[in-house]
């Protein structure tokens, strides 16, 4: 995802989204059992197809619309703003992942916008809400519930997974999976790199400690990916070469 926009994909480079501002509140000559429409937007064409039919055939109210780049958003919301969503795809790899939802929450107007991710991660989750986002979905999430999300938030509601909201350990020498001496490795780290966000400052820790993606995952109970993805980021954030420097960089602050 390099640039604003943050899509992936092989058709050129990204492009800012341009601010449309959608008037949702147009007038519409049908009822509350009109056909909603679902503004699918991810570049991968398999993981669109399947995620369209899982909800076409749980409920065919449901119309999905694929959109393989974020230009395509705008043209498509402007056909039917009054009964649709956005239901976008977020990938933490890409550069401006999080950030960008806000990008994407502003330009839509009073349209909802719910985020997917593989992350099943209460940072990114928080993340993603706080920059606009009327619901967040890991990709673990089952096909009705799914549906039920997206009719919750049509009229207007919002959606966070309990399991996540609730992330909290019962045990009290930890804190969402880190020792409390790590947690004041991480006080220290953010006072030199504020760039970092929260989840970044633990995968740092860890890294700091020689621990590999796979540890960093299990300490941390989030998967491997994830953490590839976070490991990525901070190296940038950083303006490390490496996995090694930026555990290095680290380990020089809190030795």
């Amino acid at each position: 995802m390099d640039g604003v926009a943050g899509w992936r994909g092989t058709d050129g480079p990204a492009r800012e989204i341009s601010s449309m501002n959608i008037n949702s509140n147009s007038k519409t000559q049908a009822d509350d059992n009109r056909q909603i429409r679902v503004i699918l937007a991810d570049d991968r064409r398999l993981c669109r197809e399947c995620v369209k039919l899982l909800i076409e055939t749980i409920d065919p109210r449901l119309e999905v619309v694929e959109a393989n780049s974020v230009d395509q958003i705008v043209p498509l919301l402007v056909e039917a703003p009054e009964r649709s969503v956005v239901l976008y795809n977020l990938v933490l790899a890409d550069r401006e992942g999080i950030d960008f939802v806000e990008t994407l929450g502003k330009s839509l107007g009073d349209i909802p916008l719910i985020v997917m991710c593989d992350a099943n991660d209460s940072e990114v989750m928080r993340g993603v809400l706080e920059r606009g986002a009327k619901a967040f979905l890991p990709s673990t999430t089952r096909g009705p519930l799914l549906v039920a999300i997206l009719h919750m938030v049509i009229e207007g509601g919002v959606y966070a997974p309990a399991s996540m909201v609730l992330d909290y350990p019962s045990n009290p020498g930890k804190v969402d999976g880190r020792t409390r001496t790590n947690v004041k490795r991480e006080q220290v780290i953010a006072e030199k790199f504020p760039a970092l966000t929260p989840r970044q400052r633990h995968v740092l820790v860890l890294l700091s400690q020689g621990l590999t993606n796979r540890d960093i995952a299990g300490s941390l109970d989030m998967c491997e990916n994830t953490v590839k993805a976070h490991v990525k980021q901070v190296m940038r954030k950083l303006s490390a070469g490496n996995r090694t420097q930026a555990a290095l960089m680290a380990d020089r602050l809190i030795a």
